[in-house]
Parts: C-alpha cells; sequence; structure tokens
C-alpha cells in the first residue's frame, strides 16, 4: 500500500514557519529556561522582566508558547509576536530592523487593549485610548516617522492584530463577554471590522531618548492601561517574541542598552532579544530586567570532538517521535538517518523540521515506505548547498579558526555577526558557552575534523 498520504501529513506537520500550538507535539528540551522563568514568574514580590537571548531557529517561540500556556491559570497573558505583526499586518518584515523602544511599547499598549476588550470583556475609558493616541501622534512627528497627522483609529488598529490571549487569573471579570471565556489561550484574529493596518511604523527616525517627555508620556499611557487591568482583574504577562530578529548590533543596543524603556513597562514581561548583545558583551549593561537567559543550539555536536554526534541527538528522536506518535508511524525514517538529521541540523529545531518536510517532499516522489540514505544525503546535500551560499575566504578563514582552537571559543572579527545571525557559527551551552561552524559548513567547505564524523 501507498505511503504517500503519510507523507503528505509529515510535509504538512512539519512546517518550519508556524509554531508548534499542541503541546503533545513538542519535546523535553535540554537546558532549557522554562523552569527558571517559570519559578520567577511564580515569586509573589517585583515585577519580573525576563529576556531570553538567542540566534534563530533555536525554537524560542515554542518555549514561549511553553511558558504563556503554563501561566494561563495564574496571570492574563497576552502574546505578541512581533514578526508576524510586520508581516502579516503591518506587511513590511524589514520594518521590523528600525522598530523602536517607544513603538515596542505602543504595540504592546494596542495589544492589550484588544485583549482585555475581547477576552475579559473589559472597557477602557475612552479618555485613556484617546491619550495613547495622542501621545503616538507627536512621537511619530517629534521624530520624523510621519510629515504630517495621520488619522489614527486605535480601536479597529487594535482589531486588525492577530494575537494570543488567555482569560483573567484567578477570577473573571463580570459581565457578559467575562463570563462567556474560556480558561487558555486563544488566538485572536482580524476582525471584519477591523481598519488595514496603515500606521507608519519601523521606519528609519530619529532615536529619541528615554527622557524625552513625549516617550516617557507615552510609557505613562501604556502603564495607565496595564494598571487599569490589574487593578480590576489579575496580575498581566506580557510576551514579546521577534525582537531577536534584530540584526544589528548596534539596532540591538538601541533597544535594550541605550533604554530601558521596554524594561519600564508596569507588567510581568518575557521577551526575546538578539543574541548579538551576548557576543558583543552588551548583555552586561542591559537594564531594566531582572534576568537574562540565553537559549542556544541543542548540542548535537560532542564538545570534546565535534565530529562526533552530542547528547542532544536523542531531543531530535522525540520531537520527530512526539509529531507522529498518533500515527504509529515512528519507522518512516530510520533512527541511523534521523540521528544524521539531527546531527546535521546543527541543533537547531527550525534546520531539523526543514530537513524533514524536504525527506517527506522527496520521498512522495518516490512512494517510499521509509526513508532511505540516498533521499537523506540529497536533502543534505541541497542545504549543504544552499548554506555555503556567501561564504568567502575571510569567513571561511574565520571559522577554520574555530575548528582549531581546541577550547572553541568566540573568534574576533567584524564578520562574527554576520556568521553567528546567518547561523554558519552556532554557540552551544555545554558547561562554558562553545562555538563550531554548522556542520554542513563541514561536510566539503571546511577542513574536517579526523575520525568518526557522521558522514
Amino acid at each position: 500500500m501507498s505511503r504517500r498520504p503519510l507523507w503528505q501529513e509529515i510535509f504538512e506537520r512539519f512546517d518550519p514557519v508556524k509554531p508548534v500550538e499542541d503541546p503533545a507535539w513538542r519535546a523535553n528540551r535540554p537546558l532549557s529556561p522554562f523552569e527558571d522563568i517559570n519559578r520567577s514568574l511564580d515569586r509573589p514580590f517585583g515585577i519580573p522582566h525576563l529576556l531570553l537571548t538567542g540566534t534563530m531557529g533555536t525554537g524560542k517561540t515554542t518555549e514561549l508558547l511553553r511558558i504563556a500556556e503554563a501561566r494561563v491559570s495564574k496571570e492574563f497573558v497576552v502574546f505578541l509576536d512581533l514578526v508576524r505583526h510586520f508581516e502579516q499586518v503591518v506587511g513590511d518584515a524589514v520594518a521590523l530592523q528600525h522598530v523602536s523602544p517607544w513603538e515596542v511599547c505602543f504595540l504592546a499598549g494596542i495589544a492589550l487593549i484588544r485583549s482585555a476588550e475581547e477576552r475579559l470583556g473589559f472597557t477602557f475609558p475612552p479618555a485613556h485610548v484617546e491619550e495613547l493616541r495622542q501621545a503616538w501622534l507627536k512621537l511619530a512627528r517629534s521624530s520624523g516617522e510621519v510629515p504630517e497627522e495621520p488619522a489614527i483609529d486605535i480601536a479597529k488598529l487594535a482589531k486588525s492584530m492577530v494575537l494570543l490571549a488567555s482569560t483573567a487569573a484567578p477570577t473573571v471579570v463580570a459581565g457578559p463577554a467575562g463570563a462567556a471565556v474560556s480558561l487558555g489561550l486563544r488566538t485572536l484574529n482580524a476582525t471584519a471590522d477591523a481598519a488595514k493596518w496603515s500606521l507608519p511604523i519601523g521606519l528609519k527616525k530619529k532615536a529619541l531618548p528615554d527622557q524625552d517627555a513625549q516617550v516617557q508620556t507615552l510609557l505613562q499611557c501604556v502603564n495607565v492601561l496595564i494598571g487599569l487591568v490589574q487593578q480590576r482583574s489579575s496580575k498581566v504577562l506580557l510576551i514579546i517574541d521577534g525582537l531577536d530578529r534584530i540584526e544589528a548590533t548596534d539596532r540591538a543596543k538601541e533597544l535594550f542598552v541605550d533604554s530601558q524603556m521596554i524594561g519600564q513597562l508596569a507588567c510581568r514581561l518575557v521577551l526575546c532579544g538578539p543574541f548579538g548583545l551576548r557576543h558583543d558583551g552588551a548583555i552586561a549593561n542591559v537594564q531594566g530586567f531582572s534576568d537574562v537567559r540565553p537559549l542556544v543550539n541543542v548540542p548535537v555536536l560532542s564538545q570534546q570532538d565535534p565530529s562526533l554526534p552530542g547528547r542532544g541527538v536523542s531531543f531530535f528522536r522525540e520531537l520527530f517521535e512526539r509529531r507522529v506518535a498518533d500515527r504509529g508511524v515512528a519507522d518512516l525514517i530510520p533512527p541511523d538517518l534521523l540521528d544524521k538529521l539531527a546531527y546535521y541540523s546543527g541543533g537547531r529545531a527550525r534546520e531539523f523540521v526543514v530537513f524533514v518536510r524536504r525527506l517527506a517532499e522527496l520521498a512522495w516522489d518516490a512512494d517510499l515506505t521509509s526513508a532511505t540514505a540516498e533521499i537523506v544525503d540529497r536533502v543534505l546535500d541541497e542545504r549543504r548547498r544552499l548554506r555555503e551560499t556567501g561564504m568567502n575566504r575571510r569567513k571561511i578563514r574565520l571559522l577554520e579558526s574555530v575548528v582549531a582552537d581546541p577550547d572553541h571559543r568566540l573568534p574576533e572579527g567584524e564578520d562574527v555577526n554576520i556568521l553567528l545571525t546567518t547561523g554558519a557559527l552556532l554557540p552551544y551551552p555545554d558547561g562554558s558557552e562553545w562555538y563550531y561552524p554548522h556542520p554542513l559548513l563541514m561536510m566539503k567547505l571546511i577542513q574536517r575534523r579526523p575520525a568518526g564524523s557522521m558522514s
């Protein structure tokens, strides 16, 4: 019997773009900061502001979703995905690279308005909403983002956002709307009467310091909205995903080092930040956050001999098995080939998912009963060629210096941030943080370590 329907289902289940929302499909990540973050949020004192840093593709969104799900019975959770917002709502993914601290706070404010009104049946005093609108207008003019005053309807803009939100915890706001919602996260999609997002945001503009009176006014407006929700329902937990996509180190510093505005939001806060702050050393100067946690690649390479698989390979076995458990088809990819895909993913969850999805396409084409070594090698060769794109001699020499270093420490050089951002150089968390070139680059481009490789 043909297994094409199964391969099609595997293709659909392994989507590298869509976050996994079903907890049963998530593997237990080694060295996850989840428990530490959860404990910080459990403390009844202080206002925890927690920063999670990591390179792209390491599974930060999945970890944030785990945190959100764990907190729905304890706080009113609002989950704002800035990548999704700029791609799907604003329609300009590049604009995220230029977003300012006050714009992040403004988006948090209107996300709270939408979430509280729809999930709690909460009605904000019109005067407070108008104050937020006026604060944005003044800042947009001062920074040069808008030449003239645009028409802004905060309520309609809020309805155009795509969010995740819970109900209040432990109590729910009284009223018909509050009584109708259920405990747990729910996706809030754009509504039929939402305005098309026309607000200029994320444009190149003049940076404004935190002490600017208009910046402080906008922050105060957002904090007033937070306070209103917390007075009438429960503590607010704001989770912001996507700021890890900021590529330029100077832009990352503008958001987290030169400015403390995001860290001054008056609610519990968990957000992703750029990994570049760590390798630059700027992470020590981040203020407004009570804890900074790294989420780096799963250690699929052995630190003693990176040509050998590390203990993190088992995580990817579990990841695959969980996503196919209900179909009883764990034999679709033999264990040795699954381990090979895990190794060459470099410990990047998204890359492993890309491998499996491409393999499913090729297996469907050939109507295979199970994956073969030839198909796996073809998948890896395709990704190797793509990964080698743009690797000039200077970058290759820099990566070779990491291979030659017995401790595999972070090298010096102007290309380091580019290599980290693009995933050509990968950080690993075994003991002291160490680094190694992406395993796909070690296949042909960079001189291989001796003996026992996964080829």
